[in-house]
């Protein structure tokens, strides 16, 4: 199947090629036939060129610098990436070696030669001579650009499996070519200034410096303003829209002016043999100088105005990782002029594989916002600070202004755990508004992060949001638990909510107005007492739309009392309780408000206990805390179809993948009611309802789920989204606002370890867990507050080509080390018990002498001091066999632990050295056959000249 998929990906990028070749084909048979002169020098240079083996070597070095800048420095295997970022940081510095070696003989090697004069008696003009020229040294350059393309792609292609984004390397290296074109025309001028080879070579490399090392300006300039301008003069900053896989006007009309413009000065130079030596020459000269500082005024001008305008602006890449979502575009559209934003991002020189994707993403999005907005005629400022030290003026800038400091992270790089400080921040800031974000976590969006703090700093105010006071303490406080009170922090839920909307506690201690919040969020409501209770209902009534998280069995918080359960009281003697149970609202006359039908019993003091859900479904073999009564609702589960576990049917969940609830309740609509319900949460076909006491009774072992489960009650529902549609549907502007719920069985769905999951998915490497429920927890809520843009955003990603070759590679070795850890664990485990099973049976006799003993001494027969001498020695005995097993067990612990070490080793050395081939053979396999060619070429050159030689001369 890999080979397959490389197969289709290399037939894919040569239909790319095909195409683009065809297109050039088509210009040049257009130059045939209207400008014959200039496509005879076009093939006499081109035709040169190859036929000479200095070529092939020119070709080969070429390629071989493309191939050593694009896969062995370390950041490659390290961001694991297939993009060609490495090579685009050197390509410039390739490029100044390369062009020069193209275009010195352009003009130099004619006068060296003297088939200048020849050349300049043919019937054609100035232009045919320029042009020819230069459309040859263009189509020497496409020939190695495509030879260095096809052997990066095939390498990319194996490491990815053929699952690399074409479009993205594609783009790139149609990026190669404009910077290419440009620095060829540039790289004419010198040949036409000397007769010189190697001072041809020199001046091209020279005129071109500039434009190359434009990008460090900063290095250099004192001022910073002038600084950014030079920047934005090289070709760094035109490139990198091709090297991210877009495609901008801006860029092509900066390449093709700049070529223009050189060209022109190409042909001023031909053409000073008409004018020079006579009387007005001087003036001439000084004429032409004029026209070409025009051009240069003309050309720096319309590169300003179209990098603001950018008339067209297309993501090429098949993942789309340079692409806004139509929220964020909107977003941007609908800033305020008068309310510029600025953006401060910093990132250090090194970051770690985990995080490689999220620093790509941002640096991606990040320049996206700028041209965005600056298409829309808005202001967004990008300050990048791109490859910091950890102590330099931009990270003491960072943490001094922003609050931006290095955070140190646990990773696990060449072979040994190892903690690295990184920086990957940003500060937004809009006027007095201020937001932080001191780390983007991998598995956040990025996009996300940036949406939601531009609309913070841009806005100025925030939607109001309601957090209920019940058992859970979302807001934190004390609670009872296990008959004492103790302290609760402050749900990370909160905090999250709190970036986006204005958070509020609400005790209901006095009726709730609908103008009051925007949004509502009550967990285990169940647990208030009837007055707050009645005035929930009353507020989701008064069409306050309300999120909803009721569990019949919480595990993840104790404190929170289910819903069958009577409330624990508070206070009494030393926080013990007293007073009886506290009264608790009747849940029911929600679920009638809701219109839903919750399976379950009456319980005791008027109580109801709903049913539990069990699902026989496990992503995650090696999680073995997990049972039937974990509810993993996946996508990809077995029977499921697309969009049915996780309902495509409403934004909230569609598009997600995979959401944990634990213990959970099933969740049904009644029939012929008036509201609108749509399941958003459902398990597979393999699942059911159990009653809760059979529940207790598995928990506590008196039984078993396998004992207990009797039939099968497929695709339960345990949450759903309800709302009042006749209201929305009225046309009375007055018309009070319908029920607007989202309600949940389950409160462990929003435990604060799935926001830790969230932010580190890897932190278990065994697991890598991919649970969305904070995504499902914060996409409800913007339901509700119907603030739905931030749904698409969050649930808008891109796709990244991975070295897929490379992470089996590790996988394996990863899945050996955990293989060799167990068996040594097990041996361990084993010898030790063997140790302690052979010391029990060495003082077994020791102690029953000692217990006859004891019997002896209480009938008389033995003196103490006989027991007790027995006893000392059996003392001694036993202390001196646990020192020895003490002694044994830290020596077993040593070996296990080397040889667990020895096995990791082993481990990363087999990926290191298959990293090691990988880069040899990408960096020497591409060189042969340019070689070879070249070979054939000198050999076949030698032949023809020894045809006419007669033999005796060649002795």
């Amino acid at each position: 199947m890999a080979l397959n998929n490389v197969s289709m990906a290399l037939l894919t990028v040569l239909a790319y090629d095909a195409v683009f070749l065809l297109i050039l084909l088509a210009l040049v048979s257009l130059l045939a036939g209207t400008k014959r002169a200039a496509f005879a020098v076009m093939k006499r240079n081109f035709v040169g060129y190859f036929s000479n083996p200095t070529g092939y070597v020119f070709l080969c070095i070429f390629v071989f610098l493309t191939s050593v800048a694009a896969f062995w420095p370390y950041e490659f295997f390290n961001s694991n990436l297939a993009t060609l970022d490495q090579l685009n940081y050197w390509f410039p510095l390739i490029m100044l070696v390369f062009i020069p070696a193209i275009t010195m003989s352009i003009w130099a090697e004619e006068k060296r030669q003297g088939t200048d004069e020849l050349l300049l008696t043919l019937p054609a003009d100035d232009f045919d001579i320029v042009i020819g020229k230069y459309m040859s040294a263009a189509a020497i350059f496409t020939a190695s650009l495509l030879f260095s393309q096809l052997s990066t792609f095939t390498t990319l292609a194996i490491l990815t499996e053929g699952a690399l984004d074409v479009g993205l390397i594609f783009t790139t290296y149609l990026g190669y070519w404009f910077v290419g074109l440009t620095m060829i025309a540039i790289g004419m001028i010198a040949s036409f200034l000397t007769g010189n080879l190697t001072v041809g070579f020199i001046l091209g490399a020279l005129f071109n410096a500039p434009l190359a090392f434009a990008s460090h300006a900063d290095a250099v300039s004192p001022s910073k303003r002038f600084a950014e301008w030079v920047q934005g003069s090289g070709i760094a900053r035109p490139f990198d829209d091709f090297g991210r896989g877009v495609m901008s006007s801006s860029s092509v009309i900066y390449f093709i002016l700049v070529a223009a413009v050189a060209l022109y000065a190409c042909m001023v130079l031909i053409g000073r043999r008409h004018w020079t030596g006579g009387k007005d020459g001087n003036q001439m000269a000084w004429h032409y100088v004029a026209r070409v500082l025009a051009l240069i005024v003309f050309t720096v001008g319309a590169v300003m105005l179209f990098r603001s305008k950018d008339v067209y602006r297309q993501d090429m890449t098949e993942g789309k990782v340079s692409s806004l979502a139509d929220a964020t575009k909107q977003l941007i559209r609908d800033l305020d002029d008068d309310r510029p934003i600025v953006i401060d991002a910093f990132i250090s020189s090194e970051v770690p594989e985990l995080y490689a994707k999220t620093r790509y993403e941002l640096v991606n999005l990040l320049k996206e916002f700028r041209a965005e907005a600056a298409k829309r005629d808005r202001t967004i400022e990008v300050n990048l600070y791109d490859g910091i030290d950890l102590f330099s003026e931009d990270a003491a800038l960072a943490a001094e202004r922003f609050g931006i400091e290095p955070v140190t992270r646990m990773f696990r790089e060449k072979g040994a755990h190892t903690q690295k400080q990184l920086i990957l921040g940003a500060a937004f800031r809009s006027g007095l508004e201020k937001v932080t974000v001191p780390i983007f976590e991998y598995g956040i969006p990025v996009e996300y992060e940036l949406v939601r703090s531009i609309n913070t700093v841009a806005s100025g105010s925030r939607k109001r949001l309601g957090v209920v006071t019940t058992d859970a303490r979302l807001m934190g406080g004390m609670v009872m638990s296990g008959m004492q009170m103790q302290r609760v922090d402050k749900h990370p839920l909160i905090d999250e909510l709190a970036k986006q909307y204005e958070v509020e506690e609400v005790d209901l201690s006095a009726p709730v107005s609908a103008d009051m919040y925007d949004a509502l969020i009550a967990v285990q409501p169940s647990s208030l007492d009837p007055q707050a209770f009645d005035r929930l209902v009353s507020a989701i009534q008064a069409g306050i739309p309300t999120a909803i998280f009721e569990d019949p069995q919480p595990v993840g918080a104790s404190y929170i009392t289910a819903t069958g359960s009577p409330k624990q009281a508070a206070g009494g003697f030393m926080g013990m309780g007293g007073g009886g149970p506290q009264p608790k609202g009747d849940i029911r006359r929600l679920w009638d408000t809701l219109e839903l039908n919750v399976p379950g019993a009456p319980a005791m003091q008027g109580l109801y206990t709903p049913e539990l859900v069990w699902q026989q479904h496990n992503p995650y073999p090696n999680l073995e805390a997990a049972n039937e009564l974990w509810l993993f609702i996946d996508e990809a589960a077995n029977g499921v179809q697309k969009g049915e576990s996780l309902s495509d049917e409403s934004e909230i969940t569609s598009g997600l993948r995979q959401v944990l609830a634990i213990l959970a309740g099933g969740v049904y609509a009644k029939k012929d009611g008036k509201l609108t319900h749509t399941p958003l949460l459902q398990t597979g076909p393999k699942s059911g309802l159990l009653e809760a006491r059979k529940v207790a009774d598995i928990m506590s072992g008196g039984s078993s789920l396998a004992r207990e489960i009797q039939g099968i009650n497929p695709r339960v529902p345990i949450a759903m989204a309800i709302e009042d549609t006749s209201s929305a549907d009225s046309e009375d502007a007055d018309a009070k606002a319908g029920i607007k719920v989202v309600y949940v069985a389950d409160t462990d769905i929003i435990l604060p370890e799935f926001l830790l999951i969230r932010a580190d998915p890897d932190q278990v490497a065994e697991m890598r867990f991919q649970f969305q429920n904070v995504t499902f927890a914060l996409n409800s809520i913007d339901w509700l507050t119907g603030d739905s843009s931030f749904i698409e955003v969050r649930n808008h990603e891109p796709i990244f080509a991975s070295l897929k070759m490379i992470d089996s590679t590790k996988e394996e070795a990863a899945s050996e080390v955990r293989f060799q850890s167990r068996e040594f664990q097990t041996q361990f485990d084993e010898t030790i018990r063997e140790a302690q099973e052979k010391i029990d049976t060495e003082l077994q006799s020791l102690r029953e002498e000692v217990e006859q003993l004891r019997e002896d001494q209480a009938d008389g027969e033995v003196p103490q001091s006989v027991l007790q001498e027995k006893l000392t020695a059996f003392q001694i005995k036993q202390e001196n066999q646990q020192r020895v097993l003490a002694v044994r067990r830290q020596k077993m612990e040593r070996e296990r632990d080397q040889k667990i070490a020895d096995v990791r080793r082993k481990a990363d050395q087999k990926v290191t050295a298959i990293q090691n081939q990988v880069k040899t053979l990408a960096v020497g396999l591409p060189c042969i056959p340019p070689l070879l060619v070249g070979v054939a070429v000198f050999a076949l050159r030698r032949l023809r000249e020894r045809e006419n030689i007669s033999k005796s001369r060649l002795k």
